[in-house]
């Protein structure tokens, strides 16, 4: 192991001495998560959708005022802004000044026509500039009319059945109880099983699994480039064995891809906000991701007959498992085998990891992904072991 320290930590200097080490693993994955997150960052953010609507009462009716306890639940909740204005000219004003996106307005004679069965006209006025509010008001108001329609054939049903229509003091009463009653619905929330991560850490940890794959290939092909440039026949010469020369390259792809993605993980954070979550869980993550990725370079490494053949395998191979793996954008969403696919890469697994604990949970919450990683590290890097090994002796 003595050996291999040395060669590690020989390697270790002149790659830091190396322009390409930090181009390729530090300034590239940070301008481009920085990129991402600078074009797309603000669009998910959880306050860039702002549905901002309007509501007109002019009946004053029972019926009319259950919409309006409906959106300021609703606005209660942060899920849209509510706006009440006394006439039409006031919210048409607002709309011009993109005060509200859109409102809905509900005409005198509405409780009235609820109640007797007449037809009844739910109007909603949208900005052009808006469409989202609009849409949202439209099917507001769509299902609060299509509730309507429900209670009129209800009330339809009991005449019916009954001995004609009943008289307006008894349909008052009717009114008054519904009024009093808890309302139907409630707002809760409720964690979901899958966790995404928020904008600005998902591209931060996409591009920094990603070019992870490209660092760690400076360790373990870096046996190719010394065979090829002689210097390994040298090495060999002296008392060391052909598992210390693997070994002191792994080391150096292990030291090179922590460095990296520490560095990365550090910089998102104070540039760009990104949350990673409790930092043991953070780091059994990076762990086992960079054992994982060595171990699947190391298998290039060993396979291919030269290192400019490594490097561009292993080019193809990380930007093909990068792209499966959801490192620039989720894969699966509404397509079930595309989502079981991808956790044939362990990007999705990292990035899952990520996902489970960057919302507050434990560090525990990482182990099932860390344990996938650790899976790919130990079958994968027994594989390169032997290769390498032997490429060493040919």
């Amino acid at each position: 192991m003595g050996s291999a320290t040395r060669i590690a930590g020989k390697d270790l200097k002149l790659r830091l001495r190396d322009r390409s080490f930090f181009i390729m693993g530090i300034i590239t994955p940070l301008a481009l998560a920085y990129i991402f997150h600078l074009v797309f960052g603000n669009a998910f953010a959880a306050d860039s959708l702002e549905l901002e609507v309007g509501l007109v009462d002019l009946d004053g009716s029972q019926v009319s005022q259950s919409l309006g306890e409906v959106l300021s639940a609703m606005d209660s909740e942060g899920i849209l802004v509510l706006s009440e204005f006394d006439d039409v000219t006031a919210a048409e004003a607002a709309v011009e000044s993109a005060e509200v996106g859109a409102f809905i307005l509900l005409d005198a004679g509405l409780g009235e026509a609820a109640a007797t069965g007449r037809p009844f006209t739910i109007q909603v006025v949208g900005d052009v500039d808006s469409p989202t509010s609009t849409q949202v008001a439209s099917s507001i108001a769509s299902e609060f009319g299509s509730a309507v329609e429900r209670a009129q054939l209800s009330l339809a049903t009991a005449v019916g059945l009954g001995q004609g229509q009943p008289p307006p003091e008894e349909l008052a009463a009717w009114g008054q109880e519904a009024a009093q009653r808890p309302p139907s619905f409630t707002f809760t929330d409720v964690s979901a099983d899958t966790r995404q991560l928020d904008a600005n850490t998902f591209f931060a940890a996409g591009m920094a699994v990603f070019f992870l794959f490209f660092t760690v290939q400076f360790g373990v092909v870096g046996i190719l480039e010394e065979k090829q440039g002689g210097t390994m026949a040298r090495l060999l010469a002296a008392p060391i064995s052909h598992a210390s020369v693997v070994a002191g390259k792994a080391i150096l792809s292990f030291a090179l891809g922590v460095i990296s993605m520490t560095v990365l993980m550090v910089a998102t954070h104070f540039l760009m906000d990104a949350q990673w979550g409790p930092p043991l869980g953070v780091a059994l993550l990076v762990v086992t991701g960079v054992l994982a990725a060595t171990a699947i370079m190391g298998v290039i490494a060993g396979a291919a007959t030269s290192a400019d053949g490594a490097a561009n395998l292993g080019a193809i191979i990380a930007v093909t498992l990068g792209m499966l793996g959801g490192t620039f954008f989720p894969i699966g969403q509404g397509n079930e085998f595309l989502a079981r696919l991808s956790y044939l890469t362990p990007h999705a697994w990292f990035m899952r990891g990520l996902a489970d604990i960057s919302g507050g949970a434990e560090w525990t919450a990482a182990l099932p992904a860390a344990g996938a990683l650790l899976l790919f590290s130990v079958v994968l890097g027994a594989v390169a072991w032997a290769l390498l090994q032997r490429k060493l002796g040919t």
